[in-house]
């Protein structure tokens, strides 16, 4: 079952009202925007291959490219946590730091109802001094293969809004289980950004035999773009092709949201859909 994944609104319509997070901007270090987005995609991939509605152990995330800043994750008590929490707060607190410029270290409180359920730290914020553990990204697949190409012009999308679509794609991978299929084509945008996210599983990938587009193969797709984004320092019009055991099982692409219609997509609504 592939699932809806569609433009967020509320702006996120998967996250409930009783979830927000209260941001805490402590110190006027700044990391770059990339270092930031990067490494919460680590944390949100890792965390979004996990059952959503499991727990998941409070630890730190950073990635080999940006050792900072460290994503902390700590708890009441230092208890493990519901995994959809992480990954409502992770969303929020990187839509926080985009949309007020605010890529600073700093902690953020996850609440429910009003009472904090766990907190996610950026950099070296002394509230999650006692956070244990470092993880690298994304744990990587030898059988999976993402092959890049720019097209269509110099054109850019921008940095944030690349990143805020990959994160925003993540957001929306995460309840499925890991192991799902992806049968429909994927459309994924987010609210006033000009990039769009599409992947579309090949026929070979729809067949009883295999392999398959799942939804392992399209959060591990997603990161290995945010790297590639971050190594060509451009965000262009990117073509992409999806392999597993050297067979193609999609074809993707991020494009600007005005190209949708052009690209044959003219029934992607405002609020977005999986189109069959």
């Amino acid at each position: 079952h592939a699932g809806n994944f569609a433009k967020l609104t509320r702006p996120f319509t998967s996250i409930p009202p009783q979830f927000h997070i209260e941001p805490d901007l402590e110190l006027p270090i700044k990391f770059p925007p990339e270092a930031c987005f990067t490494n919460i995609i680590a944390a949100l991939g890792s965390i979004a291959l996990g059952d959503i509605t499991g727990k998941t152990h409070i630890t730190n995330y950073r990635t080999t490219r940006f050792p900072q800043p460290l994503i902390k994750l700590t708890s009441p008590a230092q208890k493990d946590v519901t995994r959809q929490y992480i990954v409502w707060g992770l969303f929020l607190t990187a839509f926080y730091l985009h949309s007020h410029n605010a890529f600073n270290v700093g902690f953020f409180s996850l609440q429910w109802n009003g009472e904090e359920v766990a907190a996610i730290g950026i950099g070296g914020t002394p509230k999650l001094a006692g956070a244990n553990g470092v993880l690298g990204a994304i744990p990587e697949n030898d059988n999976i293969k993402v092959d890049f190409a720019f097209f269509g012009g110099t054109a850019e999308h921008g940095k944030g809004a690349v990143f805020m679509t990959i994160i925003a794609s993540l957001l929306e991978a995460a309840p499925q289980a890991a192991d799902d299929r992806i049968y429909q084509t994927v459309i994924n945008y987010l609210n006033n950004e000009p990039a769009a996210f599409i992947a579309n599983p090949t026929e070979a990938s729809r067949g009883a035999r295999g392999p398959y587009f799942s939804n392992r193969v399209l959060i591990d797709a997603l990161a290995r773009t945010a790297d590639f984004y971050t190594a060509s320092n451009t965000y262009r019009q990117l073509e992409m092709k999806i392999f597993v055991d050297d067979v193609m099982v999609a074809q993707g692409a991020f494009v600007r949201r005005t190209s949708l219609e052009s690209l044959g997509f003219s029934n992607a609504t405002e609020q977005g859909q999986s189109v069959a």
